[in-house]
């Protein structure tokens, strides 16, 4: 009995981090989008720094290397073109920042395998002032 209860509880501290990372990814994603939205910032990756910067700041202990391994930034427009160029968009234009994260690079519990392979993504919409 003992080892289905260590299982359910493994498997539920896994799904637990899978929630709060999501939520860590999503908190990112909009922390990327309000500097997007920003008139001065002029490039996407200075977007893509501070999304980084936040990954880093909730996660301490995972190298900024293994970071930027595991995580895209990518900016788009209202056509779902990448902008990397953000001086070029006008004020008042849609603009939308997502964020994937391999969720393997940050779980606690690599062996219980419930998250394997999964990548957390979320796509934060603001508009340029």
């Amino acid at each position: 009995m003992a080892p289905l209860l260590f299982g359910l509880l493994m498997g539920a501290i896994d799904v637990g981090q899978y929630v709060n990372v999501g939520q860590t990814v999503s908190d990112a994603s909009r922390d990327g989008a309000r500097l997007a939205a920003q008139n001065e910032v002029t490039s996407s990756s200075t977007v893509q720094t501070a999304v980084l910067n936040f990954l880093g700041n909730t996660f301490p202990k995972i190298s900024s290397g293994t970071l930027a391994t595991a995580t895209t930034v990518t900016v788009r427009d209202s056509g779902n073109n990448v902008v990397t160029d953000l001086s070029a968009v006008s004020a008042g234009s849609e603009l939308r920042v997502q964020v994937d994260l391999s969720f393997d690079y940050v779980r606690w519990a690599p062996s219980v395998g419930l998250g394997n392979n999964r990548t957390l993504s979320v796509i934060t919409v603001t508009r340029r002032e």
